[in-house]
């Protein structure tokens, strides 16, 4: 009974053995683990010590250059004095935020545009800005009324969609020629006969003047083929006094000749007064007025001018894309490949400063910086004085690097953050780790414990089984 005792007593000391080696042997597994976060959690740091973000280098009012982290939206807001920049994708098209896009959309001019930045006009006489108020429509507390140039761009579509043929104005514009030259001839032929002292009374001569002058506006209105069209359109306006045969678009449906044709005339109307007192005053076209924000509005021109082409007038270039579209470069850049991170609006990218320093580092985007000569603006349409060919503008290509307000520095939020997350790592990590010390302490202590009983009951186990063999021996 005593030897089994022992035995049972000797396994269940080595049970406990076991059991504190296999724990012994998952706490030095685990502080491994910890080793390797904390090395983990150094390299994290180190590359964020590494790391670098663009700045942007501008002047307060004191003078003093302020450094800015470096986003899109930054680039791109205007600012007295700071050098304007774009970014352009391998197309060159302008990657453009969202607001920018809108206001380009809805421009149908370069005024309608500048407007919508809060760019106002500052016209030289009250004669003026009131036809271009009458042309253009009014403001009025942020509301824009409707002007007469609709109903001028409603009649040149149907002038320019009106069924006349080519051959039917040369057989028209012929016979009128013909007219107009017998009528001139007989009106010569009466002059000078007059002044050869022949019997011919004023009456008569005023007479065939009268009837020379109307053959002459006749074949006048059908000398270019347009002019022919719109002489047509008015006849037929007027006999008819309808729009039964006459294309509109189809926002102008339900409007009646006659307001068409009225509002065309106070169109033109207005569109002469402003002729007019520009002669008045001898200047060109293009000094009608200036803006109450002569820096801003170049700054606006400048994009306007990149977007749209050198007209004044809206070309249908729309030479720009989104910042978020599918023919963009969101799906390039690290960290921003996930669609389910970013929203429909362009937020997330346009105030990164991951993104334009990821963009522009691997030559994902090209950067393009404005110019202006202060060239004069010419006339491109004499019919409207408000159209011009925008001079002066251009926009080159530059290397980021070589730009001076764009500064490469030491990452200092990624840095800080980098730090702090080191830190609250490695006081964890140590906490742990001593935590798992004390339990290997414990877990040794209690080994030698067990390892000194272990040899003292198999010691008194042998001692008893040698007197059991000396028992049977004797």
């Amino acid at each position: 009974m005593g030897l089994a005792s022992s035995q049972a007593r000797l396994l269940s000391i080595t049970a406990r053995l076991t059991s504190n080696e296999y724990e012994s042997q998952q706490i030095s597994n685990a502080k491994m683990r910890l080793a390797t976060k904390s090395q983990e959690a150094s390299e994290a740091y180190i590359a964020a010590l590494n790391d670098t973000q663009y700045s942007f280098v501008s002047f307060n009012s004191s003078g003093e250059s302020v450094n800015t982290p470096l986003t899109a939206s930054l680039l791109y807001e205007y600012a007295d004095g700071k050098n304007q920049y774009i970014l352009t994708n391998s197309a060159g098209k302008v990657l453009l935020g969202n607001s920018d896009i809108t206001k380009f959309k809805s421009a149908k001019n370069l005024d309608e545009f500048l407007s919508s930045y809060g760019i106002g006009k500052e016209f030289k006489t009250d004669t003026l800005k009131e036809s271009y108020e009458a042309i253009y429509g009014k403001t009025e507390n942020g509301s824009q009324a409707d002007g007469l140039i609709k109903y001028a761009q409603y009649w040149n579509y149907a002038v320019e969609n009106y069924n006349y043929s080519k051959e039917d104005w040369a057989t028209a514009k012929t016979n009128a020629q013909v007219e107009y030259l017998s009528a001139l001839s007989d009106y010569t032929t009466l002059a000078n006969n007059k002044m050869d002292g022949l019997e011919v009374s004023n009456a008569e001569l005023t007479a065939k003047q009268e009837i020379m002058e109307e053959k002459k506006e006749a074949f006048t209105k059908l000398v270019t083929y347009v002019s022919a069209k719109e002489s047509k359109l008015i006849e037929d306006g007027n006999l008819n006094g309808n729009l039964n045969n006459i294309k509109l678009p189809d926002e102008a449906a339900g409007i009646d000749y006659s307001k068409l044709r009225k509002n065309y005339e106070e169109y033109e109307n207005a569109v002469s007064k402003y002729q007019a007192e520009l002669e008045k005053l001898e200047i060109p076209a293009n000094e009608a007025y200036e803006y109450d924000d002569k820096s801003k509005a170049q700054w606006y021109t400048n994009l306007w001018y990149k977007l749209n082409g050198p007209s004044t007038d809206k070309s249908g270039l729309n030479n720009y894309t989104s910042f978020v579209a599918k023919n963009g470069i969101r799906e390039h850049i690290d960290g921003l490949s996930d669609e389910n991170k970013i929203p429909d609006n362009d937020g997330k990218i346009v105030n990164s400063t991951v993104w334009i320093s990821n963009a522009l580092s691997k030559g994902l985007v090209n950067i393009e910086r404005a110019s202006y000569t202060g060239d004069d603006m010419s006339l491109q349409d004499e019919k409207n004085p408000f159209k011009f060919t925008l001079n002066g503008i251009s926009w080159a290509g530059q290397i980021y690097s070589s730009v001076s307000e764009i500064v490469e520095g030491d990452n200092d939020n990624a840095i800080a953050q980098a730090e702090a997350e080191y830190q609250r790592k490695n006081a964890e990590i140590n906490a742990k780790d001593e935590k798992y010390q004390r339990k290997l302490s414990l877990l040794d202590s209690e080994h030698n414990a067990i390892q000194t009983e272990y040899e003292s009951v198999k010691s008194a186990m042998n001692k008893n089984i040698d007197r059991s063999f000396k028992a049977f021996q004797g």
